[in-house]
């Protein structure tokens, strides 16, 4: 078997393991600060706090907050290629949040969060045109943040957290383009039989294979400072560090659009004998077949993130914020995946860039019980247009958002959020990768996501 081009064939198919957001960082992690942006690095926010800025924490009231919530996301991706055009039909995402912060004495505090930090669901119409760079993909992470804070006054806290990450995916992608296999209709000396075959599943994608693992446990920290000069203006800085997501032993299945296609595959995946060699022996097809059952390699890295933000009071009943958030994505330069049993591993340019979040929002105290927010986010792409996939459709995003906090006793609050998302119309292609040919397209994302979530003071 010609383990080249069984190389080749594999690095052409089986390079994806990605999400998204932009890149796939999740931003859901509060329904109250959801409505106002998803901005806090300069607020004080009680438990919320350990997620934006830690030091937030040491401001929290009572002597325990706790806050629990989850996220909707329905999205939407639309694919068009000239007088061709698709939607996805994506599963309803719920990322959650949870924290618990507690005074230790009158400087020291203490909390543990739980959040979705990255995560998406992605499934596009079944035997599509791009199916073999991507049929549906799941990836959820999960990360426990136990934290401390210190307040060394009342104008100035410090704050940090120990993140302990873990998650899982899967991802279901052809091994051939739809109708690939309509070349051999035309070979001289093909079984008639075998060519039925393919005319009858011309539209189905003859080969496909499901990715699947869970990562091991990995550790970052959340750090952050926050200074409030007086009581209208405060500032913080945060910054969480990159953590890279490990599958260790994932696995590979591979299976086939009918079971006449496997009769099919079959034949064309056997090499024969020395004595009596298969002429309709294809090495590349073989290489695909070849995947089922190995165990699978790869990383992924969560990015860091280093951000900014002031907050402004300007009287009683209103709260101004603005935040720059900078986002590692350069971490996300290439994707290796690596089949140890086949000592294979393919690796593919991912080509991400450093990307800026731009984030303003406000809240107004309508009344003692009810808080209205709203918000407006620019999220820049970190994707190259160039080496463009499916899996990750990018774009510049604009978001607005709303919401509400309904108190209706000074111990339990009810926090509604909703955002609109909006991801700008994108022509970008995947290049050619031999036997693949390039996919070019104009890509647009849409998403609301609706968020609810319940505080308790003590």
């Amino acid at each position: 078997m010609n383990i080249k081009k069984i190389t080749l064939f594999i690095m052409a198919n089986l390079v994806g393991l990605a999400l998204m957001a932009e890149g796939y960082q999740l931003n859901t992690q509060s329904a109250r600060q959801l409505g106002m942006g998803h901005l806090g690095v300069a607020l004080k926010l009680g438990s919320e706090s350990m997620l934006f800025n830690p030091a937030g924490l040491s401001f929290m009231n009572g002597k325990a907050d706790i806050s629990l919530g989850a996220t909707g996301i329905m999205s939407k991706i639309t694919y068009t290629n000239k007088d061709y055009k698709v939607e996805s039909d994506n599963p309803i995402g719920t990322p959650i949040f949870g924290y618990a912060g507690f005074r230790l004495s009158e400087k020291f505090f203490a909390g543990v969060s739980i959040t979705n930090p990255a995560g998406n669901s992605l499934f596009y119409p079944e035997n599509w045109r791009g199916s073999h760079l991507v049929q549906d993909i799941s990836l959820q992470a999960f990360s426990i943040q136990p934290t401390l804070s210190y307040k060394f006054s009342e104008k100035l806290s410090i704050g940090a957290g120990l993140m302990v990450d873990v998650g899982s995916f899967e991802i279901n992608r052809g091994l051939m383009p739809v109708g690939a296999l309509g070349a051999y209709l035309a070979a001289p000396g093909f079984p008639q039989a075998y060519k039925d075959i393919i005319t009858s599943t011309i539209g189905i994608s003859p080969i496909n294979a499901k990715l699947e693992g869970k990562t091991k446990i990995t550790y970052g920290v959340n750090i952050g400072v926050l200074f409030a000069p007086n009581n209208q203006w405060s500032f913080g800085v945060s910054y969480r560090s990159k953590v890279m997501m490990e599958i260790e032993d994932g696995d590979a299945t591979v299976t086939y659009g009918t079971p006449e296609l496997e009769t099919l595959v079959t034949a064309l995946s056997n090499p024969g004998t020395t004595d009596a060699p298969n002429p309709l022996f294809n090495p590349s097809i073989a290489g695909a077949t070849a995947l089922n059952g190995q165990v699978l390699k790869s990383k992924l890295p969560i990015p860091s993130n280093l951000t900014f933000g002031a907050a402004f009071k300007p009287n009683s009943n209103l709260l101004l914020s603005a935040e720059l958030q900078y986002v590692g994505w350069k971490a996300y330069d290439t994707l290796k995946m690596e089949f140890p049993n086949l000592n294979l591993t393919t690796a593919q340019p991912k080509n991400f860039s450093n990307a800026m979040i731009y984030r303003v929002g406000g809240e107004y105290y309508a009344s003692e019980k009810t808080t209205l927010r709203a918000g407006f986010i620019y999220d820049s792409t970190p994707g190259d247009k160039n080496w463009y996939s499916p899996e990750t459709p990018g774009a510049n995003k604009i978001s607005v958002t709303a919401g509400l906090t309904f108190a209706p006793t000074q111990k339990f609050a009810i926090d509604l959020g909703l955002q609109y998302l909006s991801g700008t119309t994108k022509n970008a292609s995947m290049p050619q990768a031999s036997p693949m040919p390039a996919f070019v397209g104009d890509y647009k994302s849409t998403a609301i996501l609706p968020s609810l979530g319940v505080r308790f003071n003590f």
